[in-house]
């Protein structure tokens, strides 16, 4: 009786453990937000180092920026259009106190359902101002409104690399699904995304100029996200980000001194060859005493010895991304 009891409490069990329903792989993808619009402010704050030909400063910043995301259809693909609506920039420095306002920043990702970027469009910048949002824009994006996710579903645990082709360059993402909180039902759950990489924003900017000013720019985030499966849309996220930007200007090229071209030696009579080699010869003393001088005096026009004009930039900054009612 007592091995019978002990069997069924087993039976029991089993049906108990195996009955439970194994988790279901999630399919993030952004689907559900085509054709909708998403508002959020981004708040940053940090250091940035400056340095241009031997002069070096450093400063303190805060940045309020509202940021408009919109998602349409496109084919086989989705369109997100980002864009910079305006904002406020603090700066402190030894010199005092600075505040600009941020002007109208606009760009276009094309991507895949589940968030692999396949194509950048805009972002054409008309100052140097324009240039650095189109980065800032696009590094946010990366790091908190566009997650690359596989296509075979995830689970809480899961670690994975999405690729972004920003035109000829192939940025990775490194994605872990860090956990979903269990207050709500499984289907409007939110995901919490932990974010890693690194991008090579030179690699956008045109190659002439890039050969030409020796420009090298790198933009690298760590941040995490909390991710709506049901709206298809990043809630929130934080994070820090690191940025480094640098350059070099040519110097003027040296003018040459072009040396005047020796005249042919033209006939002469007879009666000017005695003239003119008692010429030659008073001549020739002059040079001879002049000759060792002329040698050592250089082909090119004297230049002042300068330095190779420069610039470097360097941003170490925290942020946050909240939706705006």
């Amino acid at each position: 009786m007592r091995h019978l009891l002990v069997a069924v409490t087993c039976f029991f069990i089993g049906i108990a453990v195996f009955a439970q329903p194994l988790p279901v792989p999630l399919t993030p993808s952004y689907l559900p937000a085509v054709g909708r619009t998403f508002n959020y402010r981004l708040l940053v704050n940090g250091e940035v180092q400056a340095e241009t030909t031997g002069v070096a400063g450093f400063a303190h910043f805060a940045a309020t920026v509202e940021i408009e995301q919109k998602w349409q259809k496109s084919g086989n693909h989705l369109r997100c259009d980002l864009t910079i609506k305006g904002g406020t920039l603090r700066v402190f420095s030894s010199v005092g106190e600075r505040t600009e306002k941020l002007g109208w920043t606009k760009i276009t990702f094309l991507t895949t359902p589940t968030g692999e970027i396949v194509d950048l469009m805009g972002g054409g910048a008309r100052s140097f101002d324009e240039l650095v949002g189109n980065f800032d824009l696009m590094a946010t994006a990366l790091a908190t409104l566009i997650v690359p996710f596989p296509k075979e579903g995830l689970k809480v645990g899961d670690a994975w690399q999405g690729a972004h082709q920003l035109g000829p360059t192939i940025t990775l993402t490194t994605v872990q699904c860090v956990e979903q909180p269990t207050s709500l039902p499984p289907r409007l759950q939110p995901l919490k995304f932990r974010l890693r990489y690194l991008l090579p924003i030179d690699a956008l900017i045109d190659p002439t100029f890039r050969a030409q000013t020796n420009f090298t720019a790198r933009y690298s985030a760590e941040s995490e996200v909390l991710f709506s499966v049901a709206e298809g849309k990043t809630i929130s996220a934080s994070g820090t980000i690191k940025l480094e930007v640098g350059a070099k200007f040519p110097l003027p090229q040296t003018i040459q001194q072009t040396e005047p071209e020796k005249n042919q030696p033209n006939e002469q009579n007879p009666e000017q060859e005695g003239s003119q080699q008692e010429g030659n010869q008073q001549q020739g003393q002059q040079q001879g005493q002049g000759e060792e001088q002329k040698e050592s005096q250089p082909s090119t026009l004297p230049t002042t010895p300068s330095v190779t004009p420069y610039f470097l930039l360097k941003v170490d900054a925290k942020f946050d991304l909240v939706p705006m009612q």
